[in-house]
């Protein structure tokens, strides 16, 4: 097409080095795998983040808005393995892939535990260690102590990248964020097509499942919030039994007493609904009662996948991608904007 145009294309979501993981004869092919990118040592894993603001001109010349644009990574990694040294606290930061965008102000998630609102620390608080021939990772709340998310990694699988980045394995682009700085716009590219992975680059995909229900909270209401103070559904309601009926924006739809059961909840009283909501991993909506107000949350049940939804689809998928710090490397020496 010759015609100007914009658009706006987001998601959200590797260390070169392939050095043995330490005692690595007693760790299973999953923690082998995770140690070979996760070890600082290895350069760490990194999650990427994209979010472009694209235009063309006439004559098919692309650019990116950098006020409305950014392209980063999540950067974590171990300093020793837990097998040897025992639980380890994940080193974590970001950084941007294109020197030209920021890395955007992030929100720290709120959950909900034992009765309390709490805030998870940003940067996140991540102590890693081995479960069986498991990977468990526990998120802290910005105290450093209290636990308010645990995933168990079950599956990690590195994947070698060669030749062009062009040709590179079609769920690269459908599972994670680098979908985004492939694609094209009015036939024109984001990136050199002709240019090459680095040696010992990989990406890795890291299949979780939740330990333990988690029960995450978010405003109900304007106005929105940051901090443990959420704004509440209902003010006057004093019971959740006479809270019912209630229309939830988010879900797009009006729960009735009913539609649910009142339990005890991360140290609250609570409904929950008996039907899952719409989204990739399955997830509950919650209504709890909290000096005398109603409040509203989501709860994830105990051995729950952890999924996302494939890029530009509404297919979950049930694993997570990473890169490796060559194939990080590689994507910044291929932009092309």
């Amino acid at each position: 097409m010759g015609m100007a145009g914009s658009l706006l294309m987001a998601a959200c979501g590797g260390g070169g080095s392939s050095s043995t993981p330490a005692a690595s004869a007693n760790l299973s092919a999953t923690q082998q795998a995770y140690e070979r990118v996760a070890l600082a040592q290895n350069g760490g894993q990194h999650l990427l983040n994209a979010s472009l603001a694209i235009s063309t001109s006439s004559t098919s010349t692309i650019s990116v808005n950098p006020a409305n644009s950014y392209l980063f990574t999540t950067n974590e990694s171990l300093p020793q393995s837990p097998a040897s040294a025992g639980p380890q606290m994940m080193t974590i930061g970001t950084s941007t892939v294109d020197p030209k965008l920021s890395v955007p102000t992030q929100t720290a998630p709120r959950f909900l535990v034992n009765g309390a609102v709490v805030v998870e620390a940003l940067p996140q608080k991540i102590q890693v260690s081995y479960n069986g021939a498991n990977i468990q990772s526990t998120l802290y709340a910005q105290d450093g102590t209290t636990a308010v998310e645990t995933l168990l990694v079950t599956q990690y699988v590195s994947v070698p990248l060669t030749g062009t980045i062009a040709s590179s394995p079609s769920e690269l682009a459908s599972g994670s964020a680098f979908g985004v700085l492939t694609n094209t716009f009015n036939g024109a590219s984001l990136y050199n097509t002709s240019a090459t992975w680095q040696s010992g680059a990989a990406y890795a995909k890291a299949t979780r499942q939740f330990v333990g229900d988690t029960v995450e909270v978010g405003d109900c209401a304007t106005p929105a919030t940051t901090g443990a103070s959420v704004t509440a559904c209902a003010t006057t309601a004093t019971t959740l039994e006479g809270f019912f009926p209630h229309t939830s924006a988010s879900d797009d739809k009006t729960y009735n007493l009913a539609d649910g059961q009142i339990v005890t909840l991360a140290g609250t009283r609570a409904w929950v609904a008996t039907a899952a909501r719409n989204s990739p991993t399955t997830e509950y909506r919650v209504y709890y009662q909290s000096n005398g107000q109603i409040f509203s949350a989501v709860l994830v049940r105990d051995g729950t996948p952890s999924q996302i939804d494939s890029l530009g689809t509404n297919t979950p998928q049930n694993f997570e991608i990473y890169l490796n710090q060559a194939a990080v490397q590689s994507l910044t020496n291929a932009i092309a904007f």
